[in-house]
């Protein structure tokens, strides 16, 4: 995802860099000592002395520098825990060129140098600009090229701000010939992070006087949620009876009721169909298969008010903890089913389709996914976030219409968090009708019962109920078998209160039901 060119606006005025101040006192020194001993010679020398860098920063006062700064991510999505490249590239243009920099110090670089500017990365490697498309080679090896040119070395200083979740800010050199260079960003939240803004330190031809320029331009990651492997126990939690809606009789799969298309990059290996394969001569797979009998909705509550844990950010987005695990729960849920060809209708709070790949939620009509678009669900996700809004009346209530709209009777199954009574039954009437109901409440500490699950329970739904440190796949187990509360054991007498990241690593092991 590329920013636009974004020219950079001094924010400060020019400063004398260390250099600077020494040709100052120097000058100081040499007039001192010109007026003892009376010599010319020594007076031109202060003089001179002086006069460059109060000339320097004369000039950069009047010829304000101008700097085009592009940043660039790769890939502009990542899954939680996956590593994105960040490229930043620099056009310098001003009436005076940028004092040449090497990639080890702030030093000039000799006209015959074979070094370049380089920026470290991750693995203790260093990214070459210029050299093999951005490959990488050992820290402290020169380049094998000798006929890089004094523009290709020439470089400015770019302090990169980078979202806490994302890793630490960065510290790079960058030659101004536009040649990129890159680091490594490697987010620990799903959400949208931003990159920037940044700063641009620029120095006139003797490095005597800088200027600070402030790019304000920000560039975007989205962070989809990584889905967790469920296990085949808790596949079929929509309970089965012979009139169940959710299954409809198919024919049996066949050779003559196999429907095929030509294999796309990304559709997973499991589909490939290969007696159509060999018979095409390229790789075909199952566009739909006959025994997709299914159908499942998903629902998604997005209410702020339903969510009172405590505010962490995902990014820009607000959120809670306890949101973060129902995100990752709808995520995991939905891979899950559509790779065991279940129908899955992934809804929000509002009976709008869940936002897939670049397109927002209201921009969707069909809300029946797929194995062939489970993926850009889960993409989708990143960009879910908190909405504070009232309850709906009865007779304006989104998601009953859209459920009577499209005749949606199947199984329900719903994430949501510590609601209100009220809240509850606003559910209740709008899936009235449905095959099973289910719901998984989000509770926040302290882990106490909400009055909220007794409404859903009247109403013959099945809860369960569950923190932010349960384990997705223990609680896609437990909700086969109707409601449970499932929370981290607590600590022995003695022993020390762990932490939530220890705690998380805990409950995967040690959930109990």
């Amino acid at each position: 995802m590329k920013a636009p060119a974004s020219r950079a606006r001094v924010d400060s005025r020019a400063k004398f860099t260390v250099r600077g101040w020494c040709f100052l006192a120097a000058a100081v020194v040499c007039l001192v000592l010109a007026t003892w001993l009376g010599r010319k010679d020594v007076l031109a020398l202060s003089l001179f002395l002086g006069m460059v860098p109060l000339l320097s920063s004369l000039a950069m006062w009047l010829v304000k520098p101008r700097v085009l700064l592009k940043r660039a991510v790769d890939p502009p999505l990542v899954t939680l825990g996956d590593a994105a490249q960040v490229s930043l590239r620099v056009r310098r243009r001003s009436a005076f060129p940028s004092r040449t920099r090497t990639s080890g110090d702030g030093s000039g670089a000799a006209a015959g140098d074979g070094t370049a500017p380089h920026d470290t990365a991750a693995d203790g490697s260093a990214t070459i600009p210029g050299h093999e498309d951005g490959a990488t080679t050992p820290l402290g090896r020169r380049t094998a090229s000798s006929s890089l040119r004094a523009s290709d070395r020439a470089a400015v200083d770019v302090h990169e701000k980078v979202d806490p979740l994302l890793g630490r800010d960065q510290d790079v050199q960058v030659p101004v010939s536009g040649v990129p260079v890159s680091y490594t960003v490697r987010p620990r939240r799903r959400g949208i992070h931003e990159l920037g803004p940044a700063t641009v330190r620029v120095s006139d031809p003797f490095g005597v006087v800088s200027e600070l320029l402030d790019v304000a331009e920000r560039t975007s990651l989205h962070v989809a949620p990584d889905p967790e492997e469920l296990t085949e126990l808790g596949a079929n939690f929509a309970h089965e009876s012979g009139n169940d809606p959710s299954r409809r009789a198919q024919p049996q799969p066949g050779p003559d009721n196999v429907t095929t298309r030509e294999y796309r990059h990304g559709d997973p290996m499991r589909r490939v169909h290969w007696a159509a394969s060999a018979k095409h001569g390229e790789l075909m797979v199952r566009q739909e298969d006959p025994r997709s009998t299914r159908r499942t909705v998903v629902v998604l509550d997005t209410v702020d008010q339903h969510w009172p844990g405590e505010r962490v950010w995902a990014g820009v987005l607000e959120s809670t903890e306890e949101f973060e695990w129902g995100v990752t729960a709808v995520a995991s849920v939905v891979e899950h089913l559509t790779r065991r060809e279940t129908v899955v209708y992934a809804l929000d709070d509002q009976g709008r389709a869940l936002p897939r790949g670049e397109s927002e939620a209201g921009q969707l009509r069909d809300t029946a996914v797929t194995d062939d678009t489970a993926t850009e669900v889960v993409h989708g996700l990143s960009r879910v976030a908190l909405v504070p809004r009232p309850e709906p009346e009865l007779a304006d209530d989104p998601l009953a219409a859209r459920l009577d709209r499209e005749g949606l009777t199947h199984p329900v199954l719903l994430l949501t968090g510590t609601l209100s009574p009220a809240a509850a039954r606003r559910y209740v009437r709008a899936t009235e009708g449905t095959a099973s109901r289910s719901v998984v409440m989000v509770v926040n500490p302290p882990l106490t019962r909400p009055e909220s699950a007794d409404v859903f329970e009247a109403a013959g739904w099945s809860v369960l109920l569950v923190s932010r440190w349960t384990d997705v796949d223990a609680a896609w187990h437990s909700l086969v078998g109707g409601g449970s509360l499932l929370a981290p054991p607590p600590p022995a007498p003695g022993e020390r209160h762990l932490s939530m990241d220890e705690m998380k690593a805990r409950t995967r092991g040690r959930t109990t039901v």
